[in-house]
């Protein structure tokens, strides 16, 4: 018996940060981000509008995903990125879509399916 790979579906998501990239909503983003990663998807979004710093540790989570995703073929993507964001992460290797980009109005517009009651937008 053979796996037909081609029926083996997970389905797009965009994550939203709601707010700044910075603390505990790094540990948030990660505790979702992850584990939708690592099952394949077909693509994966991360919504930077509402962002306006990152630290550390949310630089380390997106890049490690992005790292991680390339070496996979996964496509992965942060959108609406303010200027001074998508600069620094353009400099660290992160592919990231300025605010003006047309994939605005796919991420502002599409959200990942409901895991739980609790709200997939992060504080």
């Amino acid at each position: 018996m053979r796996a037909d790979y081609n029926l083996i579906t997970t389905p797009s998501a965009v994550f939203t940060v709601e707010g700044d990239l910075a603390g505990s909503s790094t540990a948030l983003l990660a505790e979702r981000l992850w584990p939708h990663v690592l099952s394949g998807p077909p693509e994966t979004v991360v919504d930077l509008a509402p962002a306006t710093t990152i630290d550390t540790a949310g630089l380390d989570l997106l890049i490690a995903v992005h790292t991680y995703a390339t070496h996979r073929h996964i496509p992965f993507d942060v959108v609406n990125a303010a200027p001074h964001l998508h600069a620094m992460l353009q400099a660290t290797g992160v592919s990231a879509l300025p605010a003006a980009h047309s994939r605005s109005e796919f991420a502002l517009t599409t959200s990942p399916p409901p895991q739980s009651d609790t709200a997939m937008a992060m504080a």
